[in-house]
């Protein structure tokens, strides 16, 4: 049986948010799955994704594809990362570690800082 790691669509008309599942590739893009591993919210700024590591890693050593876009996210979270230093048998540099936690914190740090500095400028 060959899985897939893509999004599955939910929300009303205009106003999506996605889950990130692990499905046969057969299934539908929004039928059955095997096992969820996460969300993304596009519309909140920054965009909200939420993923279990453990979960996708278990996934991605068991022959998982992902699409394009949750490779994307994937990447974007380190996950992807991580698995392909343990793919080719290295362990993952604890400057790289702390690298993406860091860019990770820094993303937060600049919307909130963002929201602060619109509303002093309007005083």
């Amino acid at each position: 049986m060959a899985v897939k790691i893509r999004l599955q669509r939910h929300g009303r008309k205009k106003r999506p948010f996605y889950r990130l599942v692990a499905a046969d590739v057969r299934a539908s893009r929004d039928g059955v799955f095997l096992e969820r591993l996460g969300h993304y919210n596009p519309l909140t700024d920054p965009a909200d994704v939420v993923i279990d590591e453990e979960k996708a890693l278990k996934w991605l050593r068991n022959g998982a594809q992902p699409t394009d876009t949750a490779k994307r996210l994937l990447s974007q979270s380190g996950i992807w990362k991580k698995f392909t230093y343990e793919k080719l048998g290295q362990t993952l540099p604890e400057d790289e570690t702390a690298a993406v936690e860091e860019i990770n914190n820094d993303e937060t740090v600049e919307s909130e800082n963002e929201d602060t500095t619109d509303v002093n400028e309007e005083e």
